[in-house]
């Protein structure tokens, strides 16, 4: 199921000026320098062809074409610079009402029928020895680290599971209706490849940490819809430019990721492939406060007086 779209450009009185089928005309027009042999290529009437032109130019106020003179055929026509200038933004307007349409279609249409959800693992573990204690389930202002952040993962979007290899963690999904994934790996790949294989066939996966409890679900969303908006990319939540976390990997790159050994995450792959940094795109988060994790009880702290302003 794919969405599809019609860019037309309306006269004053509501009647079509401008459209897909005179833009190919005129294209026609550039290749061949000629609007019967145009018109003959698009197996199109020369009357019909003629009758296109003259609309738009009654509808814009300027000529399309122009005659030329001499010539093996004895001359033809070529666009004029306006045509040109036409041609350029109404083709620029009709890529961006594309765009558009893809990514309003994924929002609203994700998850349902066979449109797939963007997969998403929460990264979530990690032994927190620095923290002293399993920090995910740690009350920030009377809510658990873990679910502040669940909370910014809209499920209409993402297909959505946690992995872990803490049994607390475990518990807190179940209390929230999260699905989760209990593993004994000792490796960050080891949660990438279990997170991986729990989603097969997404279109692309959003990877984030468990213990970024102030992300917002408008970065998360305005993640999902650049990444739609330019597919095969790699998006980043950032804050200045400088990217950070969230990052959503497209499918393409998946096996790649579930490939990595070791404690080695997606940053490891991005220096190994220097040829994917042209890829990247960061989103700019609304907040600074958004990329901070919780390491230490100082960091939760820090995030607790911040909400509590």
């Amino acid at each position: 199921m794919r969405p599809d779209l019609r860019a037309y450009l309306l006269g004053d009185e509501g009647s079509r000026a401008f459209g897909p089928g005179p833009r190919e005309l005129l294209h026609r027009i550039e290749e061949t320098g000629s609007l019967r042999s145009a018109a003959a290529s698009m197996g199109m009437a020369y009357t019909k062809a003629t009758r296109l032109v003259k609309t738009a130019e009654a509808s814009f106020g300027f000529k399309l074409t122009e005659r030329t003179i001499g010539g093996a055929g004895g001359g033809g026509s070529r666009l004029t610079t306006e045509a040109r200038d036409l041609l350029g933004r109404y083709e620029a307007f009709e890529h961006a009402c594309v765009d558009d349409l893809r990514r309003n279609f994924n929002e609203c249409f994700s998850g349902f029928c066979d449109v797939p959800r963007v997969g998403c693992v929460v990264m979530a573990s990690g032994l927190a020895r620095r923290f002293g204690s399993q920090k995910l389930v740690e009350p920030l202002v009377g809510v658990p680290v873990l679910e502040r952040t669940l909370s910014a993962l809209p499920d209409d979007l993402l297909d959505i599971v946690v992995v872990t290899r803490s049994e607390e963690v475990e518990e807190l999904c179940e209390t929230v209706g999260v699905r989760c994934v209990l593993h004994s790996g000792s490796h960050q790949s080891d949660t990438i490849r279990e997170g991986l294989k729990a989603l097969p066939g997404v279109p692309a996966c959003l990877f984030v940490p468990g213990d970024q409890p102030l992300l917002r679900e408008e970065s998360v969303r305005a993640l999902v819809a650049d990444f739609q908006t330019h597919p095969g990319s790699i998006v980043r939540l950032g804050w200045h430019g400088s990217p950070a976390s969230p990052i959503l990997w497209p499918n393409e790159e998946l096996p790649a990721l579930a490939a990595l050994e070791g404690d080695q995450g997606g940053s490891a792959l991005l220096a190994r492939r220097q040829e994917l940094g042209v890829r990247v795109r960061v989103v700019e988060a609304q907040s600074e406060l958004e990329i901070h994790d919780v390491d230490t009880r100082e960091d939760l702290e820090l995030l607790e007086a911040a909400l509590r302003v």
